[in-house]
């Protein structure tokens, strides 16, 4: 599986499967993103149907020359080559079996407020700084009130 996406000028391919993530060009980038829909994910590196990169070239030579392009497929069979693209999900036969597992609470984040910074003298006595700004979480209610909700 191929997720494309582009951040701040960088092109960006992660390869789910294999965990792999490219920055390339916008070649590169246009190239994979046509043979994403005409490649299925492989179990071993294979090479790039022939039919299915002439399809591609001929869609990508409007904007960029055949030198580019022949380039282009031979980095993206370099990557297959090393098992960093269109990889197969080597763990879908397991994923119903861990679904059906039993689970557990392994931790738990109390999210109370945004504004906490764990520095003000109502929860850390004589220790922190009262808030000028008038955004004093604890509005005068007692310490132990919330902890004796939960």
């Amino acid at each position: 599986m191929i997720h494309q996406y582009i951040n701040n000028g960088f092109y960006i391919v992660l390869d789910v499967n294999s965990g792999s993530v490219h920055s390339v060009d916008p070649l590169l980038y246009d190239a994979i993103k046509l043979l994403s829909g005409r490649l299925a994910d492989m179990k071993e590196p294979a090479p790039v149907p022939r039919k299915t990169a002439e399809e591609v070239a001929e869609l990508l030579k409007e904007k960029y020359s055949a030198d580019e392009i022949q380039e282009a497929f031979s980095d993206i069979q370099e990557l297959i080559d090393r098992e960093e693209l269109f990889t197969a999900d080597i763990y879908k036969d397991y994923v119903m079996d861990f679904k059906k597992r039993q689970t557990v609470v392994k931790a738990l984040c109390l999210h109370i407020a945004h504004d906490c910074n764990l520095a003000c003298r109502y929860c850390f006595a004589e220790e922190g700084v009262d808030r000028a700004d008038g955004r004093n979480l604890h509005r005068g209610v007692p310490r132990t009130q919330g902890a004796d909700e939960l």
